[in-house]
C-alpha cells in the first residue's frame, strides 16, 4: 500500500525528527483534546468499511506515549549494550529510525523498545562519557560502572522513544534539565542541532 501525505508523515516522523503529537475530537464544534506526544510503533493493513460502507484497505497505526518510552530510556542501565564497534552501533541506530513494512501487532511494543535501545546505546557510546553540551565527564557512574548521561531529542517536547541520532545528544543531568527548563533552554537546544548536524553529516 502506498504511503502518501499524512499517512508517511506518520510512519516516518522518527526518521524525520518530528514530533508526533495526538489529539481526539470532542465531536461536531465541540474542539479538540490533546492527548499528548507519541512515538509510532508501527503499523498493519486492515481490511475496514469506508464512509460508504464499502470495503477498503486501510492503515492502522500503532501508537505509544513518549513518556514510558523515556522513563525507561533513563532507568535502563547500559550493562545490556552489545560489544560491537561505534560504526555498527551508528548503522543500527540509523536503521532502527527508519520504519520498513508492516510489523506484527504482537512484536510492536517489543519492537519499538528495540529501536528505542539502538538509538540510545549509539548515543551514549558517542559521548563517551562526555556531556556533548558541556563537554564535561558525567558526573557519576551507574550501577552497572557505565557513565550516566541522559538522552536528550532535539526536536521533540518530551524525550524517548526512536529517533534519528542526528537529533539526539547524551547530556549530563544538569545540563539535560538547562535545555528544557533553563533561561538559555532554546539557544543550547539550537547550539546541539547544530553539533549534532555536524557530527552525524552523511
Amino acid at each position: 500500500m502506498r504511503f502518501t501525505k499524512g499517512n508517511k508523515a506518520i510512519r516516518d516522523h522518527s526518521e524525520g525528527g518530528r514530533a508526533l503529537h495526538l489529539f481526539k475530537s470532542q465531536g461536531k464544534g465541540k474542539g479538540q483534546r490533546y492527548l499528548g506526544e507519541f512515538v509510532c510503533q508501527g503499523y498493519e493493513i486492515k481490511t475496514l468499511p469506508d464512509r460508504k460502507k464499502e470495503a477498503r484497505d486501510a492503515i492502522v497505526f500503532r501508537l505509544a506515549p513518549v513518556e514510558l518510552l523515556a522513563q525507561r530510556e533513563l532507568t535502563s542501565d547500559a550493562a545490556s549494550m552489545p560489544a560491537i564497534s561505534l560504526e555498527e552501533a551508528r548503522e543500527k541506530a540509523i536503521a532502527s529510525a527508519r520504519m520498513n513494512g508492516a510489523i506484527d501487532v504482537q512484536q510492536q511494543s517489543r519492537n519499538v523498545y528495540e529501536r528505542n535501545n539502538c538509538v540510545r546505546d549509539y548515543v551514549l557510546m558517542r559521548a563517551s562519557g562526555i556531556c556533548e553540551l558541556c563537554e564535561r565527564p558525567a558526573p557519576f557512574r551507574r550501577k552497572d560502572g557505565s557513565a550516566y548521561l541522559e538522552p536528550h531529542h532535539t526536536t521533540r517536547v518530551s524525550d524517548g522513544g526512536p529517533d534519528h541520532p542526528r537529533y539526539v545528544a547524551a547530556l549530563c543531568p544538569a545540563c539535560h534539565r538547562e535545555v528544557h527548563f533553563g533561561e538559555q533552554g532554546a539557544e543550547k537546544n539550537s547550539a546541539l542541532q547544530a553539533m549534532l548536524a555536524d557530527k552525524e553529516r552523511d
